[in-house]
């Protein structure tokens, strides 16, 4: 009976008018670039850095506990061609400490158009966090185990409009490979609907599909398609003082596999419900997530209705019921250099029982002009 009320109460602040902004603030952690449209025939060298420790202190059935301890690094030449169009060609390697060798080794290209508002992409993505879809549908850690996308992208980013939508090409068959083709793919779009210095008012719709098929592989098994879609409504006060920010996420977020095989569960359902404020110091962020047979293919371990674990297989709990609490905080070293941090414990109200995970992460990303081509007449 106390666990019942508790849930209601929870549920009733995070419904209260305050205001909310889209999931965690990603802000530093992402890799988004406008062009510079002022430059043209520009080479420049661009460095990037992510150095990450997760830990996860997991010990139910539903998600692994482990740390994720190492270095990520993105050198790349970029040359400007013309004001809107950029071609960018480097190598992204990954090395996990207490590991000799290096985890991922991976060539990058990028092909880049951008026109006023717009960005077109062929190559290597701006993906992972870049999305800004929520937890359920996509796990932040994947900006360390899955930070490489590749495919077609476009991108409209305005005040008052956000849209990414993509094609993330992530297993490539040939004739007779024993392998299903596998493909990422979707659309993330956010509206202001009111604008104003101290508030605003949004609806974001958020959409995503695992496909694994083809037509010329030995693997004859079913043909998948996971569908995962969001819609919810979020708002943001602002105000002086010690606290300068509260924000309310309200999603409704649901799931459906197109295909006739269903070993768990054919479509699932839940409510995401997220109340953040932010001060000078450090910001709280509460999230309860309530759903029955839900799954996702990129989404949070902690938010699925079918267990990820090593040691216990897929376990399977249709109903989840959780609340996160956040404690974080960002702070800028130097310009190009941010540490963020992040404490996460939460509270399992099925299992009856408290988990917690915590994360540092220091991001550092600089670009050096080496000059330009002069035009000849």
């Amino acid at each position: 009976m106390i666990n019942r009320k508790l849930q209601i109460t929870i549920v009733c602040l995070l419904l209260l008018p305050f205001g909310i902004k889209a999931q965690l603030n990603n802000n530093t952690l992402e890799t988004f670039q406008h062009l510079d449209s002022t430059k043209s025939q520009q080479l420049s060298f661009q460095f990037e850095s992510f150095s990450y420790i997760k830990n996860n202190e997991y010990f139910l059935k539903v998600a692994d506990g482990y740390t994720l301890f190492g270095n990520i690094f993105s050198p790349k030449m970029v040359f400007q061609p013309a004001p809107n169009v950029q071609i960018e060609a480097g190598i992204f390697t990954r090395k996990d400490f207490g590991n000799t060798a290096f985890t991922s080794v991976q060539p990058i290209f990028t092909v880049k158009i951008q026109k006023e508002h717009s960005q077109f992409l062929f190559g290597n993505l701006e993906g992972q966090l870049n999305h800004h879809l929520i937890e359920p549908m996509m796990n932040p850690e994947r900006v360390i185990l899955n930070r490489q996308e590749t495919g077609l992208q476009y991108t409209k980013r305005k005040k008052n409009t956000f849209f990414d939508s993509w094609i993330d090409w992530q297993k490539m068959i040939y004739n007779g490979s024993d392998f299903k083709e596998e493909i990422f793919a979707g659309l993330s779009w956010n509206k202001k609907l009111i604008a104003k210095p101290n508030f605003y008012l949004s609806i974001p719709i958020q959409l995503t599909f695992q496909h694994r098929g083809g037509q010329t592989t030995k693997d004859t098994g079913q043909v998948i398609t996971n569908i995962n879609a969001a819609i919810g409504m979020e708002a943001e006060w602002r105000m002086k003082g010690f606290l300068q920010k509260i924000r309310i996420q309200n999603y409704f977020v649901g799931y459906r596999q197109n295909s006739n095989y269903h070993p768990f569960f054919p479509d699932g359902s839940g409510i995401y419900l997220n109340l953040t404020a932010e001060s000078k110091f450090i910001n709280i962020m509460l999230s309860y997530w309530n759903s029955t047979g839900y799954t996702s293919d990129a989404g949070g371990d902690l938010y699925q209705s079918v267990g990820r674990t090593y040691n216990y297989g897929k376990v399977v709990e249709k109903y989840r019921n959780i609340l996160i609490i956040r404690a974080m905080r960002d702070w800028k070293i130097i310009d190009n250099l941010y540490l963020t941090f992040r404490f996460e414990p939460y509270f399992d109200f099925n299992n009856k029982d408290f988990e917690h995970s915590e994360s540092l992460f220091l991001t550092y990303r600089q670009r050096f002009e080496l000059g330009s081509k002069k035009k000849t007449k």
